[in-house]
């Protein structure tokens, strides 16, 4: 294998078409007759096959010695074979489309450009491990370049293999870059996107999630760390890097301080990530297959874990009153307690399952999935409130993080496996610590959450509602077309709605023989007392039906933490420990203003 770098230049000055001019120079042995050519299907971090080939236009490819051009055929839905005549150069020549304003993928226009490896760059077969070098050619205006990617010149960079070239996203175009250092590293926070947000503020509350991150695991496995942040009108979400993350946020959510504090969770899930998948990773991520899908169990530990510290990091950073975190915090017990895809689905379940039904949900997706994020941030929770009981508060989840990072990542330079980790964490907690894994990680059973709880002198207690009857269907409604027609979406199994057999799509026109808005259906069903008798009329492929059935009673969806009574000095001091604060008899917490771009977490009549 030659040992030459793979050059590639990416032009961006056709800007305005959203399309990236791509060139590879590639060094052969001369004695090949053929090189094949791959784009991924997906990206490391986004469990979907996403067929990045679909916007690559015109692959061709020449002898760069003599300038003849290469027979090139495309043998498969993301390869091409080249005939390379024993040529010791190759020049590849090819364009991308860009304008998927998305984590996973890339942009391209006026503005700036967002570039993400794995859906831009051909690698050739068997050559994934030789030295990278880009050059990149801007659109004219353009000043900045911010990169986890090592520079080397004016708009040059240089990457030791193919895997780090496609895990350093670039932001290119006049973003603001601002930096701080945190333990001899350099972090730098590049800002693209108007926002009404005192940026100050902004910088200095992402300093103190890098700051407590670090004391998680205590070692800093970079010299630079790259924050690239786009703030958006709507796009959300974010990916993790080697030594960087890309992260989209909607600007409007960092102004109300619950919306801003949700928002800071994804920089604190995705810097958490540098440690929690980017070293210290199950053995299923890596090396990757870019071509198909790469399996594993243990999802639910590199994000449900990274869940479970992303507001956790924001606690002890000082972002969150103990309040405010607990609120956030029981978002997880609530979406448990709502969706039967929980009682359906084990963590290993959802972890194994992503590729196929966490990112392709549909109608029946409530009934039967449940995302190993909200799973691993309840388990690692259960893992951490057990490990400090049985310790007498000596140790938490922290000292098995460190320990399995130590013996996996910094002594061997691999991957865990399942038993590993749970050997980590019952090396503190004790046999307590397996019973959570049999019951929740590999079963399915329902949580006690008062036994968790009452470990810190905390109690799980129903949310106030308004007053009255809690009617309940079963059923998920929307308003669509002028008249606002109401449908069906989703129906939760074991519900009134299963029994009276409505379903997906159905129009509800009438309940009772009156005709009805979505709106005032809801208002309705909500008032009404458990078990009164209804008629609903309803269009199903165009055929009236009426179907008949009783209003059930609401189910507790919505709760939330409070101190028990009677909390020994114990549990008071591991409250204290847990939460940095002294356990309190009475918890004041705060009433929002819901913005009105966030998703309502419960959308069930």
């Amino acid at each position: 294998m030659p040992s030459a770098e793979i050059k590639y230049t990416i032009s961006m000055l056709r800007a305005n078409a959203h399309y990236f001019d791509v060139t590879m120079e590639i060094p052969l042995s001369g004695t090949e007759n053929q090189l094949v050519l791959v784009m991924p299907t997906w990206t490391p971090g986004h469990y979907l096959v996403e067929e990045f080939a679909r916007h690559v236009d015109e692959v061709k490819a020449f002898d760069a010695v003599s300038g003849a051009k290469l027979d090139v055929t495309k043998v498969s839905k993301a390869s091409w074979l080249v005939v390379s005549n024993g040529t010791k150069w190759v020049r590849v020549a090819y364009s991308a489309y860009a304008f998927s304003y998305v984590v996973d993928a890339s942009y391209l226009d006026s503005e700036h450009a967002l570039l993400n490896g794995a859906s831009l760059f051909l690698y050739v077969e068997g050559m994934k491990e030789n030295r990278v070098r880009l050059k990149l050619i801007p659109s004219a205006p353009w000043k900045n370049v911010s990169t986890g990617l090592e520079s080397v010149g004016e708009w040059e960079f240089t990457a030791p293999d193919y895997d780090v070239l496609i895990d350093s996203p670039l932001e290119v175009g006049n973003q603001e870059v601002s930096s701080f250092d945190v333990e001899g590293a350099r972090f730098e926070v590049s800002v693209f996107g108007k926002v009404s947000v005192d940026t100050a503020k902004f910088i200095e509350d992402l300093q103190a999630i890098v700051e407590k991150t670090i004391t998680v695991i205590g070692q800093v496995p970079f010299k630079r760390y790259v924050f690239l942040v786009n703030f958006t009108e709507s796009a959300v979400g974010g990916l993790e890097h080697l030594n960087s993350t890309m992260c989209f946020v909607p600007r409007f959510r960092m102004m109300p301080r619950e919306e801003y504090n949700l928002m800071m969770g994804i920089f604190s899930h995705e810097f958490f990530h540098a440690w929690n998948v980017k070293r210290m990773r199950p053995n299923g991520l890596g090396p990757f297959n870019y071509t198909s899908e790469t399996y594993t169990r243990s999802l639910w530990i590199a994000e449900g874990i990274t869940s479970y510290y992303d507001d956790l990091i924001l606690r002890r950073a000082g972002l969150y009153s103990v309040e405010e975190y607990l609120d956030a915090f029981v978002m997880n017990i609530n979406l448990m307690a709502a969706f039967p895809g929980s009682r359906k689905q084990s963590a290993e379940e959802s972890s194994f399952d992503a590729w196929t039904k966490f990112y392709k949900p549909d109608e029946n997706s409530p009934n039967a999935v449940f995302s190993y994020y909200t799973q691993g941030a309840v388990i690692g929770w259960m893992l951490d409130m057990t490990v400090r009981k049985k310790s007498e508060g000596q140790h938490n989840l922290d000292d098995a993080m460190r320990k399995l990072y130590s013996e996996t990542f910094l002594k061997n330079g691999r991957g865990y496996t399942d038993n590993e980790f749970e050997a980590a964490c019952v090396s503190f907690g004790g046999p307590a610590v397996s019973q959570i894994f049999n019951s929740r990680v590999r079963g399915r059973a329902e949580v006690d959450y008062d036994q968790f709880l009452g470990y810190v002198g905390l109690r799980l207690a129903e949310k106030e509602n308004e007053k009255g009857p809690k009617g309940f269907l079963g059923a998920s409604l929307a308003s669509e077309g002028g008249r606002k027609t109401t449908l069906i979406k989703a129906v939760l199994a074991s519900t009134p709605a299963e029994d009276m057999a409505l379903a997906v799509n159905d129009e509800i026109i009438a309940i009772d023989g009156i005709r009805v808005t979505a709106e005032r259906l809801v208002f309705l069903i909500a008032t009404m007392a458990p078990g009164r008798e209804i008629a609903l009329t309803v269009a199903r492929n165009g055929m009236l039906k009426e179907l008949r059935g009783q209003v059930g009673k609401k189910p507790v969806f919505q709760h939330r933490i409070q101190p028990r009574r009677g909390a020994s000095k114990e549990e008071r001091e591991l409250f204290k420990g847990w939460l940095l604060s002294e356990w309190k008899e009475e918890l004041q917490y705060p009433d929002y203003a819901r913005s009105p771009d966030r998703k309502q977490l419960l959308e069930f009549v």
